[in-house]
C-alpha cells in the first residue's frame, strides 16, 4: 500500500525545520496508516526543540495527535474496545507502543516497555511516524481510540499526552486516597495543571489552590475550577497540614518542595513535571517519615488512563472551556511560527494542522 505525504523533518539544535515531500509510503505487515487532521505541539516537544533534552534526529516531532483512518496492511485492526476500525474513521491512540509481554509490561508499567516505541520520539527512517506530517503511520501494538465526532480537534487533540497523564497521575493518587473531599494543590498552569484542575473538581475535590508564576494562567485556572491561584510573590512561609493532595506539573524544583511542605499528615505528592534535567532538590527524609508521607512519580501513561482521559473531555467539554486553551492555528508550511509561538509561553496550546494551505 503506498500514498505520498509531506512532513515537517526537524533536524536539531532549534534550526528551521525542513518541509519534506516524501513519494510514497509502504506500510508494513500490521501497520496503519492515518491522515491527520490536527497535531498540538507539547511541552515535551519544546523540549527538544530547545535543547533541554536530547532525541534522535532527523525526527518527525509530534505525539498528541488527531487523525482519519486511510487504510492498514493485514487484517482489520481494532480499537481499545475490541471493535474493528473503519476506513474514515476520526482516531486517536496511545503516545506508544509496547509488547504487552516484557517484565514491564506485566508489572502495569508498559510505558516502560523494554521494546517501546514513542510516536514523535523517533528517527526519521523515510516514514512519517509523528504528527509534524500530514500522514503518519501506526506501528504494531499501539493502542487505538476512536474520537467522537461531536468532541472537536482543539479538544481531542492533548488526549493523548496531557489529559492522558493527568490521569495516570489521579490513578496514583487515588491508590492511595480518594479525591473526594480533599484539598488540593497543583503546581504549574499549562495544559496538564488546568486539566488536573477541571478533572480534581469534577471528582469532588473540596478545595483547590493553583500556583503559576504566570498571572493570565492564574486566573485561566479558575475557569477550571480552581477555588484559589497563588503567584510566587503571595506564598506564605512553608506550612504545613495545609493540602490532603499536591500535583506537580511545571518540573521547577521550587515547586517541588512547596508541594511536599505542605502536604498534611498521610497527605501525597505526584510529581509529572519534571521530564528534563533540573538539578537535585533537598528533601529532608525525617519530614517524610513523621508526617507519613508519600512521593509518587508518573512518566506518561497506562492504555485505560487515556480512555478515562477521553471520556472526561467528552463529558466535560462544555463544563470547562477546553476549546479555547488551544488558541492559534499553522499549516505545515508555518511550522517554525507555530515553534515561535508556542515557545513564546503566551499560549497554552498551539495546533498544527496539515490542511491549512
Amino acid at each position: 500500500m503506498q500514498s505520498s505525504s509531506k512532513v515537517a523533518l526537524f533536524g536539531g539544535n532549534s534550526n528551521p525545520f525542513e518541509i519534506k515531500q516524501l513519494a510514497s509510503i509502504d506500510l508494513l505487515q500490521g501497520e496503519i496508516l492515518v491522515r491527520v487532521t490536527c497535531c498540538t505541539i507539547c511541552g515535551s516537544d519544546l523540549h527538544t526543540f530547545c535543547g533541554r533534552r536530547t532525541g534522535p534526529i532527523p525526527a518527525v516531532l509530534g505525539h498528541e495527535i488527531i487523525g482519519i483512518v486511510e487504510n492498514w496492511s493485514g487484517s482489520t485492526p481494532t480499537d481499545y474496545l475490541g471493535n474493528q476500525i473503519q476506513v474514515g474513521q476520526r482516531i486517536t491512540w496511545g503516545l506508544s507502543a509496547s509488547c504487552n509481554n516484557c517484565s514491564f509490561c506485566k508489572k502495569g508499567i508498559p510505558q516502560k516497555c523494554e521494546s517501546l516505541f514513542k510516536y514523535g520520539h523517533a528517527k526519521f527512517d523515510g516514514r512519517p511516524t509523528g504528527g509534524l506530517a500530514d500522514r503518519c503511520v501506526l506501528v504494531p501494538g499501539t493502542t487505538i481510540y476512536p474520537i467522537p465526532d461531536h468532541v472537536p480537534d482543539e479538544v481531542a487533540c492533548p488526549a493523548n499526552c496531557a489529559t492522558a497523564t493527568v490521569f495516570a497521575a489521579l490513578r496514583l493518587v487515588e491508590e492511595v486516597s480518594e479525591i473526594r473531599g480533599k484539598r488540593v494543590l497543583i503546581t504549574g498552569l499549562g495544559m496538564l495543571g488546568l486539566t488536573a484542575c477541571a478533572a480534581c473538581k469534577s471528582k469532588g475535590a473540596d478545595r483547590i489552590v493553583a500556583i503559576d508564576t504566570i498571572a493570565d494562567r492564574r486566573k485561566l485556572a479558575l475557569d477550571f475550577g480552581a477555588d484559589e491561584t497563588i503567584g510566587p510573590d503571595n506564598l506564605a512561609p512553608d506550612q504545613t497540614n495545609e493540602f490532603d493532595i499536591a500535583l506537580e506539573f511545571s518540573g521547577a524544583k521550587s515547586a517541588i518542595a512547596e508541594c511536599v511542605s505542605r502536604l498534611a499528615i498521610g497527605g501525597i505528592v505526584v510529581l509529572a513535571g519534571s521530564v528534563f534535567p533540573n538539578g537535585e532538590v533537598p528533601v529532608d527524609p525525617e519530614n517524610i517519615v513523621r508526617r507519613i508521607l508519600t512521593i509518587r512519580g508518573i512518566h506518561n501513561y497506562r492504555s485505560d488512563d487515556l480512555a478515562d482521559a477521553i471520556q472526561f473531555l467528552e463529558s466535560n467539554q462544555r463544563k470547562f472551556p477546553f476549546a479555547k486553551l488551544v488558541s492559534k492555528k499553522f499549516g505545515l508550511h508555518q511550522i517554525d511560527d507555530a515553534f515561535k509561538m508556542a515557545n513564546s509561553g503566551t499560549e497554552i496550546r498551539v495546533a498544527v494542522v496539515p490542511s491549512i494551505n
